[in-house]
């Protein structure tokens, strides 16, 4: 039915789109695939409210708690800590008995991070600020993933709820829009700082994109080794029809190119957001941290390279999730994820793993590549409980989606 509703516009789109290329299998192969694992998940998400989570303990977005030694924890809230058991999913939240996480429920802090790697030590303070993976903060992530949140919102009075009120010091914030694409976007400065954000896939119109970019065609002003570089049609339009507007509105807040710049996406936002990194970066701009969430491959193995040797010295984290369908699309070969992955097998309590090498390890997300995409839609469907929407959970209390927003935007918010 996805194949018939969007077939023909997204093969009209490919047709008329110069220097394009169908990826190495018949379309309508592809279409079912996709819309198999990435719009099952999406689609079935919104059939039913989010899983309640415990409320973060987090004093303030750049402080983590520390366990006080006059306040041990006890075995039995170790153990909370691993998650709720399974059957917990099926219990409706007025009725959760403590061991579900209903009332009564101690709520406890986030389980200790995994340690940077071992060469962090070995590096200069100097090197280790320009490592990604030396650089990786979850208090930085917390706020990341509002920003992200922000970007589904009515945000230019940053009066949206929970997403705004976890980065009160936002000033200037202007939204750019593309209502044909479904492409959104905002910017703001954030202390010294400025912030691009991109919106995830809201609207028809950006369904429509997420399926044209099975389809790779030729970035400009990119190659690496002597070979062209090559992204997701979908993403690199709706980029380019955002692009002189950021710039626009960065230049009217005050946002010079030596300005630290924050850039940040979730999903369809993350690609573009990468997409936007490369092309901002070669245009001079001092972007200082980025971080995505749960977003697909971008582009190939030559923007993979071409993006890994453009920020060999800026801190780019993209974060994942095991349980998130969407990072494993499109299909590896020939696309190809870039730089430094932050893999989550789950919520914060499971800790994370940082790789940094090739974007596609064996130690990271590749480590689950015998995971059952089509049973990970089911627990959307059936659980609600969509990893794909719960990037900092339970450190963040809060969806990815919409539904967040105590303002949303104008545009409905579908598939988010």
């Amino acid at each position: 039915r996805l194949q018939q509703a969007f077939g023909g516009i997204v093969e009209n789109r490919i047709h008329h789109s110069p220097n394009s290329k169908l990826i190495g299998m018949p379309y309508s192969a592809v279409v079912q695939l996709v819309a198999l694992g990435c719009a099952c998940l999406r689609t079935l998400a919104e059939l039913g409210p989010q899983t309640v989570y415990p409320n973060s303990t987090a004093s303030t977005l750049l402080t983590l708690p520390i366990a006080s030694e006059e306040e041990p924890q006890t075995q039995q809230q170790i153990q909370t800590l691993g998650g709720y058991p399974f059957w917990c999913k099926l219990i409706p939240d007025v009725v959760k008995p403590e061991e579900c996480g209903g009332e009564g429920t101690t709520t406890l802090p986030p389980g200790a991070a995994a340690p940077h790697p071992p060469q962090c030590l070995e590096m200069t303070l100097e090197d280790r600020a320009k490592s990604a993976a030396c650089t990786y903060s979850e208090s930085d992530a917390m706020k990341f993933v509002a920003l992200c949140v922000a970007s589904f919102c009515a945000t230019e009075a940053w009066q949206c709820g929970k997403p705004c009120s976890q980065v009160p010091d936002m000033q200037s914030v202007r939204t750019i829009d593309d209502d044909f694409l479904g492409a959104h976007a905002y910017v703001g400065r954030l202390g010294e700082a400025c912030v691009v954000a991109f919106r995830g896939t809201d609207s028809l119109a950006g369904w429509i994109q997420d399926f044209a970019s099975l389809n790779l065609v030729d970035l400009p002003n990119c190659t690496f080794q002597g070979r062209e570089c090559r992204v997701g049609m979908g993403f690199l339009q709706n980029y380019n029809a955002l692009a002189d507007g950021i710039r626009g509105q960065l230049d009217v807040i005050g946002c010079t190119k030596s300005t630290p710049l924050f850039v940040t996406g979730h999903s369809l936002g993350g690609a573009v957001a990468t997409v936007g990194l490369f092309d901002l970066n070669r245009l001079g701009y001092n972007i200082t941290k980025a971080y995505t969430f749960g977003q697909p491959r971008v582009g190939d193995d030559a923007f993979a390279g071409a993006f890994k040797q453009a920020f060999s010295s800026t801190p780019v984290h993209r974060v994942t999730r095991a349980d998130d369908p969407v990072v494993r699309f499109p299909t590896r070969g020939p696309f190809h994820h870039i730089g430094t992955e932050i893999f989550y097998k789950g919520d914060t309590t499971d800790g994370y793993q940082i790789c940094e090498n090739s974007g596609e390890e064996a130690t990271c997300l590749d480590s689950s590549r015998d995971t059952n995409v089509i049973l990970l839609c089911l627990k959307c469907a059936l659980l609600h409980d969509c990893g794909h929407m719960q990037y900092l959970q339970p450190l963040s209390n809060f969806s990815m989606a919409g539904r967040s927003c105590s303002h949303s935007s104008e545009s409905t918010i579908i598939f988010p």
